[in-house]
């Protein structure tokens, strides 16, 4: 059976020390695992959450993302090393998590566009940046895993096969692809084709519904997710991403509360994965 969890951005993108409860809650919630945002890698307070990770015995992953100012493919070298640094020190609390994965939108500040497909320069530029970044990152048996997010929310990396072709041209063994199914389906033509496609560079898994609400209640082909997970053998940890209201592009309740999210989000999948592994 997976290993399930929440990602904490369903109630904050600056995670500090006033969020320290959100642990023990995902724990009371039934989770195995918890998704913790560090996009405030400057003041993140990974000490503090490491004791609360080891006192109610959860493990844990983070998400990361790109800034404009911290832009690792910005034509400006100046942006470009800032991202650099930032990144590493983002790397430096996962490691304090005791957390082997850090992984999102780590390429290209997300909600820019230029109103063309990404220029060979900002490629070369991401590409060579992450090397370095990933370099770092081995030393501490971190995986970055980059994700693909739809076409509203970035041009860089759109499907499965973008960032496949990037993490080949990175170059790095700790280089995987993290799948998010609400991308998926705004992305590709089939989710079992593009789940089969990544293979075992799929490093992390996002559990979340075409409209970000509960998992198991839209549009998401759940029964053809899971058969493709099991047939590529993945073993890795499914993740329910959904956001507060106003981050995200999200303005209106998608739930009744957020624990109403999780819960209902996490038996529905658990039903599932038990119906897929009974069949032959």
């Amino acid at each position: 059976m997976y290993k399930y969890g929440i990602n904490l951005l369903l109630w904050t993108s600056c995670f500090t020390k006033k969020d320290l409860y959100l642990i023990k809650k995902v724990k009371e919630l039934g989770c195995d695992v918890v998704e913790i945002p560090i996009f405030n890698p400057e003041d993140f307070p990974s000490e503090l959450v490491k004791n609360e990770l080891v006192k109610y015995e959860l493990e844990a992953c983070v998400c990361y993302g790109c800034e404009r100012e911290s832009d690792i493919a910005s034509l400006d070298n100046k942006i470009r090393k800032k991202g650099i640094e930032r990144f590493k020190k983002a790397i430096d609390h996962t490691k304090i998590l005791g957390a082997t994965k850090i992984g999102g939108v780590v390429y290209k500040a997300g909600g820019m566009f230029t109103g063309s497909a990404p220029s060979d320069v900002e490629w070369s530029n991401s590409v060579n940046s992450m090397r370095e970044i990933a370099r770092y990152a081995h030393q501490f048996n971190i995986s970055i895993c980059v994700e693909q997010i739809n076409r509203y929310e970035t041009y860089f990396i759109n499907t499965t096969k973008d960032a496949l072709n990037y993490c080949l041209d990175v170059g790095k063994p700790n280089m995987q692809v993290l799948l998010d199914t609400h991308h998926l389906i705004l992305e590709e033509l089939n989710l079992y084709d593009a789940i089969l496609m990544t293979g075992n560079r799929l490093g992390h898994f996002h559990t979340s519904e075409n409209n970000r609400g509960i998992p198991g209640t839209g549009q998401v082909d759940w029964i053809n997710v899971y058969k493709a997970l099991k047939k590529i053998k993945y073993s890795g940890w499914l993740v329910i991403e959904s956001f507060y209201i106003g981050f995200g592009n999200i303005w209106k309740p998608l739930a009744d509360s957020p624990e109403q999210l999780v819960i209902q989000g996490l038996n529905n999948l658990k039903n599932i994965e038990e119906q897929i592994k009974n069949e032959r």
